[in-house]
Order: C-alpha cells, then structure tokens, then sequence
C-alpha cells in the first residue's frame, strides 16, 4: 500500500458496519509482513483482532499476534493510569495525584478527557523507545465510528485552549502536530460502494479536513461484489433471462440470487465511480465481498492482494 510504509500512525476511520476492524487488521498485517514492527491498536471494542489471528480476545495489555505484529484493545481507565505512569514514574505517586477525589473531580470537568487519554496512548506509542530505538515502527489505530472519531481528534484543540499550560497541554501540542503532519501520520477511509456510506464517507473527509486540518491519504471500499456473469460467460443465457423475465426469479431460488449478485455489483459498481470522482488525488483500494464467516487469517490475506492494484 504506496504512502504506508513510513507512517508512524495510521487512522482507519469510516461509519459504524463498514469493516474499519477488518481493514485495520489488514493494514496492520501488510506493515509486518513488510518487516515494520506494528501496533495494532483499539479501545472499547468486542475484540476481533484476536480471532483473525487464531488468538485469545486482546485486553489491556500488549500481545504478540503474528510475527512484527502486536495488538492492545486499551479502555480509558487503563490508558489514563498508563499517560499517569509516564508523566510522574512512580505508581505510588500516580495514586496519590490520580485517584484522590479532588483530581478526580478536576478531571471530570475536562470535556473529553477519557477520549483524549486514548488518543494520547496512541500517540505515546508512537513516541515509545526501546534502547535508543522506536519501539514501533507504526501503529495502526482502529478508531471509533464517523461522529465520534472526528471528536476525539478534536479533543487535543479543546485542550489546548481550555486547560492550564502544564504537560497535559504540552503533550496536547504534540499530539495536534503529529496528526496534522501528512509525512508521519496516515488516514484511511473505509467504507461500502453504497449510497449512505457513500454520503457519511464526504461528510466525514469534510469534516477532517475543515474542524481536525487533517486529509484523508487513502480509500478502502469494502465488500465489493464480484462480477459471476462476466463478458464472455458461461452463464449467458441466465444473464439474459435475467434481462428478459426477471419476474420468473420468484420461481425460482436461483434466478432470486443471481438477480441480487447482479444488482448488488451494479451498485458496487456505481458507487466504486462515485468515489472515484470524489476523491480523485487519492489511492483507492478495493476489498472483495468475503462469503464466508467469520473472517480470519486467510481472508486477510486476500484482502491484502487488494494493496497491489493502486486505483480501482
């Protein structure tokens, strides 16, 4: 996947249903493969990384999911008590100046503070050394659907402006200026050829762009039907009952299919021009649609042949 390969922190983001998870998850695994060591990172989700792997459901804590690839499914307590640990070192310090009831109470009237807490462990990651050396290479952040994702990348602005000048602030700037900063950081759309992914996916690189100054750098259209009667084919004398009589397809289960497949590309195919169109700069990558579940390791594999082919 052109542009990738020198990220540190790659975005997927895209509507609730659309695969982000799966994408991420291929992404993730290209970058290994390719010999980048890459985190693979998520918060509050119902584990799917594990699965595709043939591993445990991930929790809180780091795990190794493939060669070069590891994986977190972080929450905010955890990464706010991670962010405490590397600004005062000690954990013992942590609990007097975290968990006593006045900070808490400071911290409750931050707008946002959980999100940013997950973003910023995100971000630390990024910044994470190991023996004079990046610990990783990239990390690969599965982020929350449209809305929310595009408050979280907010979050850091209203920081910035709104609370005392301290480390909070200080790393705020930080994390603000890697987002911002096309040469290190990544943002990948995902979304379905179909019309109302279609028209969240324009409002969401729109929104990006004017509230979080951040461009959407590659497209992913997941679960593109393929084409079951191409020219020349075997099946033409269906496809052409199909045209002639689709009002037969009620009598019979394979006419009713065939006209789905049928239309279901058609769709696809409609709304693969549209993006096109709409986003005319950028590397546009197709994944097939998977009739199979639940997706795993050798799914991903197929997606990731997608990474070959630089527009659709």
């Amino acid at each position: 996947m052109k542009g990738l390969l020198d990220k540190k922190l790659i975005l997927v983001v895209g509507k609730g249903g659309v695969g982000r998870s799966t994408v991420a998850a291929t992404i993730a695994s290209y970058l290994a493969e390719q010999g980048r060591r890459t985190l693979l990172f998520q918060f509050n989700a119902l584990d799917r990384f594990g699965s595709f792997f043939g591993k445990s459901p991930l929790g809180s804590d780091i795990e190794e999911l493939a060669p070069n690839l590891f994986g977190v499914n972080t929450n905010p307590k955890a990464a706010m008590e991670e962010y405490g640990l590397m600004v005062l070192k000690f954990k013992r310090v942590y609990k007097m100046v975290f968990e006593n009831r006045l900070t808490r109470t400071f911290f409750k009237a931050i707008p946002g503070l959980d999100d940013y807490s997950v973003l910023g462990k995100a971000w630390f990651h990024t910044t994470e050394m190991n023996d004079s050396k990046p610990k990783w290479d990239s990390v690969v952040f599965d982020m929350a659907a449209s809305g929310h994702c595009v408050t979280m990348l907010n979050i850091p602005k209203s920081i910035t402006t709104t609370v005392p000048n301290g480390p909070l602030t200080k790393d705020a700037g930080k994390i603000i200026e890697l987002l911002q900063n096309d040469q290190q950081t990544s943002v990948v759309l995902t979304s379905l050829a179909e019309e109302m992914p279609y028209n969240e996916s324009i409002e969401l690189a729109e929104k990006l762009k004017s509230q979080c100054n951040i461009k959407v750098s590659h497209v992913v259209l997941n679960q593109i039907f393929p084409d079951h009667f191409p020219e020349p084919s075997s099946k033409k004398a269906l496809t052409e009952l199909l045209s002639k009589n689709s009002e037969r397809a009620n009598q019979s289960p394979a006419l009713t299919h065939a006209m789905f497949s049928r239309d279901r590309y058609n769709l696809n195919q409609s709304f693969v021009q549209k993006f096109q169109e709409a986003f005319a700069k950028t590397p546009i990558y197709k994944f097939p649609f998977v009739f199979e579940s639940p997706i795993s390791l050798k799914h991903l594999s197929t997606f990731k042949n997608s990474f070959t082919i630089q527009k659709p």
